[in-house]
């Protein structure tokens, strides 16, 4: 699979992450079914382990477990950031419960796009 197919790949699942984010907020999900942010998160660490690992063949970065679970993670760690600083959140005891759960979840998709990364077949020169 070509490098230009891995981020049309990596752009769809973020299409489907920003429009599943779209409803859960549209129709208040988020307050009324907490549970609704599990799978959102985890499709965002889907989406950032495809945009990662496609970032780190573009510019030659080894694409080895360890770096796309750490690119995952610092996106993930970089969100939850930004909930607090645009004062999404409240920073109570559930907000820390909360954003580590958020923070699993981020990994585990990150987990599963790093091996859908890699059964990708390899383009063919």
């Amino acid at each position: 699979m070509s490098l230009r197919s891995r981020f049309y790949l990596a752009l769809s699942v973020a299409v489907l992450t920003i429009g599943g984010h779209a409803v859960a907020d549209g129709l208040y999900l988020y307050w009324t079914v907490p549970e609704v942010d599990i799978p959102i998160h985890f499709m965002g660490g889907l989406m950032s382990a495809l945009f990662v690992l496609w970032f780190f063949r573009f510019s030659g970065i080894k694409e080895s477990f360890r770096n796309a679970f750490l690119g995952v993670l610092a996106i993930g760690l970089v969100w939850e950031y930004v909930e607090i600083f645009f004062r999404v959140a409240d920073i109570t005891r559930d907000y820390w419960i909360n954003a580590g759960r958020d923070l699993v979840s981020d990994v585990l998709g990150g987990v599963v796009g790093y091996y859908i990364w890699k059964k990708l077949p390899e383009e063919k020169l």
